[in-house]
């Protein structure tokens, strides 16, 4: 194993276990039976066929978000628009449903997808063009498209596409037969799972042996070197929030096709956060995003089972993203000086500390 790769396991086993020892913290200092508390959070996910469903089924969008988190990241570029984009993605599958009952179910699924990955990848690459032509910093711009998108969405699952015969602000519910097939009923585990791991394999396979992949990858190392081979930096930059756009997009209607059937006002909330964290964890690694979305979804998931079967706050899961994000985000192990030098940080103009790129 090379020092950077042992490096990166190193940072990986120790976020994981601090997100594990936070954990265990915060319950001791404020739940009244630490013993209940504990089981709640570790254990009861794991307790049965509907609670391990549902876990899995909360891994699905995020292994595709948190997948279009990584393709912007390694080029450099930084998608802060995941929330807007899963929810007009689910919002557009779900229109594209409604618009199709009689149609075959795969031929329902297909459309609605690709016209959720579309939007999606219109609004991401709004943000990459104001960046290529404008100079439009994409953190800025990608969160102010979200927080727009979000309105717009809201509007309209509250006014014109409101199910008139529900009492809740919800979208008509598609039909049942256009729905992913149920794996371990009765939770919401639905084949989707099977779509999203094979987004995870086909992102591998872009970015590891691909020109495309390739070259959005130099352009992440650097910018100049990539300009000096003959290489569009602008361009790359469209096309990876562009592909993290419609990805987040493509999330949405997983979701809506796996467990909700229907969009509900801000049901989607949340999500395009946790991809990030997600995608931090697994070091921008398509593989690796699965099992750390599988890590991420288990500590959401005792943390709502503490919140709802004992006295511990629902802060609680915020204080741990929080750990995890500040973790994972970290350039040095705190045990680096004491195993020796080990690899550099890499700053987002691609430069590495101590030395050129």
């Amino acid at each position: 194993m090379t020092d950077g790769n042992r490096r990166k396991a190193g940072l990986l086993l120790f976020t994981v276990a601090a997100a594990v020892g936070s954990a265990c913290v915060l319950l001791l200092l404020f739940s009244k039976s630490f013993a209940e508390s504990l089981n709640l959070f570790f254990v009861a996910p794991l307790a049965n066929r509907y609670y391990l469903g549902n876990l899995a089924a909360s891994m699905v969008p995020l292994i595709v978000a948190a997948l279009g988190v990584s393709f912007a990241f390694e080029s450099r570029n930084f998608n802060l628009g995941g929330e807007g984009q899963i929810y007009s993605g689910a919002l557009a599958a779900t229109l594209v449903a409604l618009a199709m009952p009689d149609s075959a179910p795969l031929a329902v699924q297909l459309a609605a997808c690709a016209a959720a990955a579309a939007l999606g990848g219109a609004i991401g690459a709004l943000s990459g063009t104001l960046k290529q032509r404008l100079g439009v910093d994409e953190l800025i711009s990608s969160f102010l498209l979200s927080s727009l998108v979000a309105l717009i969405v809201d509007y309209l699952v509250t006014g014109p596409f409101q199910d008139p015969a529900s009492n809740f602000q919800t979208t008509r519910a598609i039909a049942p037969a256009a729905a992913f097939a149920k794996i371990f009923p009765p939770s919401s585990l639905s084949a989707g799972i099977f779509a999203a791991l094979a987004a995870a394999l086909a992102g591998k396979a872009v970015m590891s042996r691909t020109r495309f992949g390739f070259e959005l990858r130099l352009c992440g190392a650097s910018r100049e070197f990539a300009r000096y081979s003959g290489i569009d930096s602008g361009t790359y930059t469209v096309l990876s929030m562009a592909l993290s756009g419609a990805l987040h997009g493509l999330a949405g209607a997983l979701m809506v096709f796996g467990s909700y059937g229907k969009v509900m006002k801000g049901f989607s909330s949340g999500v395009g956060w946790s991809a990030i964290a997600v995608s931090l964890i697994a070091r921008n690694d398509p593989l690796a995003i699965v099992p750390a979305a599988a890590f991420y979804a288990y500590l959401d998931s005792g943390a709502k089972s503490v919140m709802l079967g004992s006295d511990v706050s629902s802060e609680i899961v915020a204080i741990v993203q929080a750990v995890i994000f500040l973790l994972v985000t970290a350039t040095r192990l705190p045990f680096e000086r004491a195993m020796g030098p080990g690899g550099h940080g890499v700053h987002r103009n691609g430069a590495k500390k101590g030395g050129a790129s």
